[in-house]
């Protein structure tokens, strides 16, 4: 498909928007290895049924989205659901796991929280929390329009912005706009590798703690 150049973002801000965005991220995340490890637990293995259930992806993710907005979550996409992102802005945070939430997922959360707590304190800032982009769409500008209005809106109130990396690739691109690597950790580790296949005694999936505007 030909690139096209991105138009504005426009934030969402109808429940029944969410699932498209659940779609945009569904395929975004199909290949993530924290993901894939989240979304299948101690199945994690490459012929498992569901990583061909493109719908039940989008099904997995569109509670998760539709919790955070209706806790205060800034939803938006751009180009015509190109891409998507979700900021939290300052004070809010996204729910904590359920009781009965995958076991990756509730490890994430605490060392995320543990990290921010080292790195920012009490300090308020912005949480770029989900960002992705569909896999067939090259809109250029797409993902920038996401990030960079939100980043200016952080400088101009003196805050950071917080995000993690789920991958080298997206390190890199986040440092492109500013973000800088203030930690690194490990979830899965001895249960998953590397890449969010279960493997004993694997070395778990490495994510990168941003910040920008520090």
């Amino acid at each position: 498909m030909a690139a096209r150049v991105a138009a504005p973002f426009a934030r969402i801000t109808k429940v029944e928007e969410l699932e498209n965005f659940a779609r945009v991220i569904a395929g975004a995340f199909s290949n993530d290895a924290l993901n894939r490890f989240i979304f299948l637990g101690r199945e994690s293995r490459p012929d498992h049924p569901k990583l061909d259930d493109s719908e039940g992806r989008v099904q997995y993710w569109l509670p998760i989205v539709k919790s955070r907005f209706e806790t205060g979550a800034i939803l938006i996409q751009s180009s015509d659901w190109a891409a998507v992102a979700l900021w939290l802005p300052p004070g809010i945070e996204k729910p904590k796991p359920a009781a009965n939430a995958p076991e990756g997922s509730v490890e994430y959360r605490k060392k995320v929280d543990e990290l921010r707590k080292k790195h920012l304190g009490d300090k308020p800032h912005w949480n770029l929390n989900l960002i992705g982009r569909a896999p067939d769409r090259l809109d250029r500008g797409a993902v920038r329009g996401l990030i960079e209005p939100y980043l200016q809106k952080a400088r101009e109130d003196n805050l950071p912005a917080w995000l993690e990396a789920t991958n080298s690739h997206a390190r890199d691109v986040y440092t492109h706009f500013g973000f800088k690597v203030v930690d690194d950790f490990r979830i899965g580790k001895g249960i998953v590798n590397g890449q969010g296949w279960i493997e004993h005694n694997g070395e778990g999936v490495l994510i990168y703690a941003m910040i920008a505007g520090l």
